[in-house]
């Protein structure tokens, strides 16, 4: 869709203009700031596989056989890298939404792009555990806070799309360093990729801190009085208050503040009113039905991911005899796929949501579950063989087609998150979401190792692929809630904009709202 940025542009009256079911239009409020999320989810992602292809090179590095490669590399790094972030994953949401997202989001792409950096000294595995712990806890938290500043830069109408892009980059950045790490690792060694990698995300690090604004919380939604921008340190229970008091008030009293008032300093922030306002919010995100079912089917969802990303480009590589370059290249066969899948996954979703949401979650099961079989294929495939044009062929277009159907659902799913969750219980939503993902992403390669142990790699990889079905389901499930939570989130919105009426100069002086903080 083209790009529309009229100045001052409000999203309601767009979408009064254009409605569901109307052609979709991409608007966003601010594009520097979402091309600058964009490249931070590049880097942040480009993290992620870095290790994959050369996974027996590291093995041979730290002296172990192929099942302690299995077993520590593939199962107790995942672990590393995906549950032990977890804490820190929910802490990262919660703070999303109620301080500074920019600063938060600066800080999450430093922890990262740190120990990714120092990667280049690893001389033993516990180093290499630690490192790529601190990475995990970056890549986990970036989620949530990407998610909860895209769904204040785009209405609802455009969500979808916005969702489409921020996966684009994140399926390119982790294709791109998968891509290095493959065509790297063999001549110059397995550690170099994580520094070619870390340089340029730090210098994004500094152009978000630099450049990047903080956008209106829930400025997508359409509410007159929602507020613009939130200093750092304020509670979204200071706007509830404040929404309150101007509903009791919307005669003149409502239109004069009186000065102790509108200069009246924000709450104060203490641990313990950070759990009551998170635990307030966490009831609320599961007090809503498509919240529950797409964090459900995250966990069996992303376990055939976790054996994408940890153990295919090696089993490719080794136990199909391809070599790591010619493995490499398939997997970045899949990754051009999915990025396809993606663009097109994204608008189609975004066409069938605006007509019925059901279409859309329909979509999004029958695609997870069409993904099982074109990786069955490349599991079970026993015709590899690098010099036959034919064979390489037919296994690159698999591929590629396996790509176009695996990446479908994440990009819809993520949509419809933002859709039915308030704007200030976003960061929350996602941390959830994340969490589940990586409960997924973490216990999948734990499983699969075992589960290689006892029937080998290759029946082990067939049966993680098949909990793409009960991904399915649960996606299609969402259909049958989605019409009811959405409805309740636009029901919230548009009461609280009546019942702020005038009060919008109240408002904005008391949370501090102004036209821009940077």
């Amino acid at each position: 869709g083209r790009i529309l940025i009229p100045p001052h542009t409000t999203f309601s009256s767009n979408y009064r203009r254009h409605g569901r079911g109307a052609r979709p239009v991409m608007q966003c409020h601010d594009p520097l700031s979402f091309a600058l999320i964009c490249a931070s989810c590049f880097f942040v992602w480009g993290d992620q596989n870095l290790m994959a292809p050369n996974l027996s090179q590291i093995a041979a590095c730290f002296k172990f056989d192929d099942a302690e490669r299995d077993a520590k590399l593939g199962g107790q790094l995942s672990v590393a890298f995906f549950l032990l972030g977890l804490p820190a994953t929910l802490i990262i949401g919660l703070l999303c939404d109620v301080v500074q997202r920019k600063q938060v989001l600066v800080a999450t792409l430093l922890l990262g792009q740190g120990p990714c950096l120092l990667t280049i000294f690893v001389t033993q595995f516990w180093q290499l555990f630690v490192l790529r712990a601190l990475t995990g806890i970056a890549v986990g938290g970036a989620l949530p806070l990407v998610y909860s500043i895209t769904g204040d830069l785009f209405p609802k109408s455009s969500r979808t799309h916005a969702s489409a892009l921020v996966g684009i980059v994140s399926s390119l950045g982790s294709m791109t360093g998968q891509g290095i790490a493959g065509f790297m690792g063999p001549s110059y060694g397995w550690r170099l990729p994580f520094v070619v990698v870390a340089a340029p995300g730090l210098c994004v690090a500094f152009l978000v801190w630099r450049f990047a604004e903080e956008p209106k919380r829930g400025g997508a939604e359409g509410s007159r009085a929602v507020m613009d921008y939130v200093r750092p340190g304020e509670k979204d229970s200071a706007f509830e208050h404040i929404a309150s008091k101007t509903s009791s008030s919307k005669s003149s009293s409502s239109k004069e503040v009186s000065e102790t008032e509108r200069n009246a300093p924000p709450p104060s922030i203490t641990f313990g009113s950070l759990l009551k306002d998170f635990a307030k919010k966490s009831k609320s995100v599961f007090a809503r039905k498509t919240n529950v079912l797409v964090f459900l089917q995250g966990i069996p969802g992303c376990v055939p991911w976790s054996i994408i990303g940890v153990f295919m480009n090696d089993y490719l590589a080794v136990d199909k005899g391809l070599g790591v370059t010619a493995a490499t290249a398939v997997l970045m066969c899949f990754g051009a796929g999915a990025l396809f899948g993606t663009i097109g996954g994204g608008f189609v979703g975004q066409s069938l949501y605006n007509r019925q949401p059901f279409y859309a979650t329909a979509f999004m099961g029958a695609a997870a579950v069409g993904g099982i079989f074109p990786w069955l294929f490349l599991v079970d495939y026993d015709g590899y063989d690098v010099g036959n044009a034919g064979s390489m062929r037919r296994v690159y277009l698999t591929a590629t087609f396996a790509g176009c159907l695996c990446s479908v659902t994440g990009v819809n799913v993520r949509a419809v998150t933002v859709n039915v969750n308030k704007h200030h219980e976003r960061g929350t939503a996602f941390a959830f979401f994340n969490l589940t993902d990586d409960l997924g992403k973490g216990f999948g390669p734990v499983l699969c190792a075992f589960l290689i142990r006892k029937m080998g790699r290759q029946r082990a990889f067939d049966f993680g692929f098949w909990c793409w079905v009960p991904c399915g389901v649960l996606c299609v499930l969402c259909g049958f809630t989605v019409p009811h939570d959405e409805a309740r989130v636009r029901r919230e919105a548009r009461t609280l904009g009546e019942n702020s009426g005038d009060g919008t100069s109240e408002t904005a002086a008391l949370l501090g709202g102004g036209d821009k903080m940077v």
